[in-house]
């Protein structure tokens, strides 16, 4: 298990947001099957938060499936906000809603900032709200 943790903090340090994902959810899935279910729901959660966030739904399944075997809850979805965006604006939305800037997002996404200013609009109208901190509580489900 050391491996995968050097492998997600290397993935980390590089910015390499979906290979630290994939690590973390194999990371978890090794501590459940070591009976370490805290820290298995911990790292399985992470993975699952970015595999939505990239709009990555064939990997946030199964790590979904994951959780369930372990008897573990997922995260709650907001199914407003999964069912009325396309994915490219649900990713947006969600790393807007964790707190990054739209250069950050425009960076992560490999996106024009315009891009990203285009997208957030279609979020705020297509979700009737006109703030980040609105965004931020449909999206983490404290709304």
């Amino acid at each position: 298990m050391s491996h995968l943790r050097q492998a997600i903090a290397g993935c980390d340090e590089l910015g390499l947001r979906f290979e630290a994902a994939r690590a973390r959810a194999a990371h978890g899935d090794a501590l459940g099957r070591a009976g370490r279910l805290e820290p298995a729901h911990r790292e399985l959660q992470a993975a699952l938060r970015t595999f939505e966030a990239l709009g990555a739904q064939p990997y946030a399944e199964p790590v979904v499936a994951r959780l369930a075997e372990l008897g573990l809850a997922a995260p709650e979805r907001s199914p407003r906000l999964l069912g009325e965006l396309t994915p490219q604006e649900v990713a947006v939305a969600r790393l807007v809603a964790d707190g990054r800037t739209n250069k950050e997002v425009a960076a992560e996404l490999f996106l024009s900032v315009k891009t990203v200013e285009y997208h957030l609009g279609h979020v705020y109208a297509k979700l009737a709200i006109r703030r980040r901190t609105e965004l931020a509580r449909l999206v983490h489900g404290a709304a």
